[in-house]
């Protein structure tokens, strides 16, 4: 901006129109021959990059600047380029291009291309090409398909990206966790406007895409420009029950390999360190599937917990294997990768606890402030049926279960021969569901025992070789999923003391979240280098559950979502389709309620 006074003067304007702010970007726009009110774009994060690259091209196409070289530095270095276009006495403004001449458009040949390629990476020149096959030709004296693509993407990028930053965003649902809410195979709209919209915290990445280069290990943004969080002013607040999209808190840190880099990195790390140990130190048994296990008390593994967390870290940073990870043994990763907010997974779960409240789980009900939910047909939970063989789960009762009430085959999961005569079925549904399955069986004389899931507990884990899964993660709170709390959900401006018993609870949220140096010496908690009795929160924090209770990894797993990692809420299903019975049309153009 500082030279553009001088490029003005070549331009027949003004110096002085060059050092008035906002008025010098309408005189650029006016000698570069783009629409004035281009200079809105010039306050909207990313969009402003995108627009500052095409008038800095714009810029040197004014001196004639056609060549690769020119190109690219008008693109990559425009911080040098433009002052030297600017104070170089030798160069003036030359004509505009000449489309009835050949030579003109031959000059321009390799800039357009270049230029489209920055513009839309791969996908500019496979539309062109396509186009090509089909019998496109450029028009006679007329801007060259190229040119024409390159404006037309430009303009459609910046566009989109101010619809998907600002207002709407697609996305999919590829899991049941919100089930029978949000349903596997949802394409939605998320509405940003509610909650004001976040500016993008890494401004520059590749547009559409969220973290990485598609099929590659390749971050599709870069981190040494960044800025920090701010939040548009929105029209409405996060209420309850709000079905959001936010950036998974614990999703800073991610393993790459394609079976594990949308799991938990924290939460593997635990179980490696503690399997490691086991069977470095534990017993051997055979588990009753007749499974060989490595049987570590909690008490006997925390003298050496530290040793082969370390060590278990270390290896996987060197991209070392994983003895039995979600999607079982890895040989070898590529390592490890740590992501900014707003390029962490995105996931879509209910709100049910606020700032400032206290969440409690009793036997699988929520309780807030001590009022107990009310339990809607949206929740569903995993139900235990022993069933005469096969009988009453046959493949016709499992389709008359998919008319009735939608239950998939996938939500009836049989396991291993429990009891002598009996089959044991896993069936996900609702509690209203679950009464009528109940009923039938009974009439129909294969039932032998029913009962809920009950999750186990953090000292029961170890049966597993996981260790304490449940949020906080640690031996003094043996909390399972249906059983859980009670816990205090901090809001900005609350001041609680610190004790050694609730600075496990908080002490992500304080360093993590809120970008404090923190430590524990001879008994004392150290906040930025000082003995810290209490602390008072910066942002709010929200308590977010999936309506299938027993089929999702939410904040009882991995703990509370901070204000600053709220995407939007859920709001209207464009389409549906789900793998076994084909397209839902019931849901198609449906609001989320």
């Amino acid at each position: 901006m500082g030279s553009l006074w001088m490029i003005f003067e070549k331009a027949g304007r003004k110096k002085w129109e060059g050092f008035i702010p906002v008025y010098n970007i309408y005189v650029w726009l006016k000698i570069i021959k783009k629409p004035w009110w281009w200079i809105f774009f010039f306050i909207i994060p990313f969009v402003n990059l995108v627009v500052a690259v095409g008038c800095n091209v714009e810029t040197a196409r004014l001196f004639g600047k056609y060549s690769v070289k020119d190109t690219l530095l008008s693109i990559l270095m425009p911080w040098y380029y433009i002052p030297y276009l600017a104070f170089n006495k030798k160069l003036v403004v030359e004509s505009p291009t000449d489309w009835t001449k050949s030579e003109d458009k031959a000059k321009r040949f390799l800039h357009d291309h270049l230029t489209l390629f920055f513009i839309a990476p791969f996908v500019g020149h496979a539309l062109y090409t396509v186009f090509r096959l089909m019998g496109s030709k450029d028009k006679i004296n007329k801007k060259t398909m190229t040119c024409e693509w390159t404006n037309a993407l430009g303009f459609a990028i910046v566009a989109a990206s101010i619809i998907r930053s600002f207002f709407f965003e697609a996305f999919t649902i590829p899991t049941g966790s919100m089930e029978k809410t949000m349903r596997v195979g949802d394409y939605l709209f998320v509405n940003k406007m509610k909650y004001g919209a976040k500016l993008p915290q890494t401004p520059i990445s590749i547009p559409f895409v969220h973290n990485r280069i598609p099929g590659t290990f390749i971050p599709s943004f870069v981190e040494w420009l960044s800025m920090d969080y701010f939040r548009l002013p929105g029209y409405g607040e996060i209420e309850p029950n709000d079905i959001m999209v936010f950036n998974w808190p614990v999703g800073d840190s991610v393993i790459l390999h394609d079976g594990v880099i949308a799991h938990d990195y924290y939460a593997i790390l635990r179980d490696e360190a503690y399997r490691s140990c086991s069977r470095d130190l534990g017993e051997e048994e055979i588990d009753n599937y007749g499974n060989k296990r490595y049987k570590l008390s909690p008490d006997d593994y925390q003298a050496y917990e530290a040793k082969y967390m370390k060590s278990t870290r270390s290896n996987i940073i060197s991209g070392g294997g994983l003895s039995n990870s979600p999607v079982g043994m890895i040989n070898k990763t590529a390592g490890i990768a740590t992501l900014p907010i707003d390029k962490k997974e995105n996931y879509i779960k209910r709100c049910v606890g606020l700032p400032g409240q206290k969440i409690e789980i009793k036997n699988s009900r929520i309780s807030i402030n001590g009022e107990e939910e009310t339990l809607g047909e949206e929740y569903i939970f995993n139900y235990h049926f022993y069933t005469d063989k096969l009988q009453g789960f046959d493949k016709k009762s499992c389709q008359k279960l998919l008319e009735e009430f939608e239950i998939y085959s996938d939500q009836i999961r049989p396991d291993k021969l429990d009891l002598e005569d009996d089959i044991h079925y896993t069936v996900t549904c609702s509690p209203s569901t679950y009464k009528l399955i109940k009923s039938r069986l009974e009439r129909d004389g294969v039932l032998d025992t029913c009962f809920i899931e009950d999750y186990p507990a953090g000292y029961d884990y170890f049966k597993r070789g996981n260790y304490f899964p449940i949020f906080p993660n640690h031996p003094d709170f043996n909390w399972s999923r249906d059983n859980f709390g009670p816990l205090y959900i901090p809001e900005a401006g609350s001041k609680i003391e610190l004790t050694k018993e609730n600075w496990i609870l908080y002490r992500r949220a304080i360093e993590v979240y809120e970008g404090n140096k923190v430590s524990k010496k001879n008994g004392s908690i150290y906040i930025n280098d000082e003995v810290s009795t209490h602390y008072t929160f910066k942002q709010n924090y929200y308590w977010l559950m999936g309506d299938n209770r027993h089929g999702s990894a939410d904040s009882r797993f991995w703990g509370f979502v901070p204000e600053d990692h709220v995407v939007g809420t859920a709001s209207f299903v464009w389409f549906s389709k789900h793998p076994e019975t084909g397209i839902r049309w019931d849901r198609i153009f449906s609001f989320v309620k």
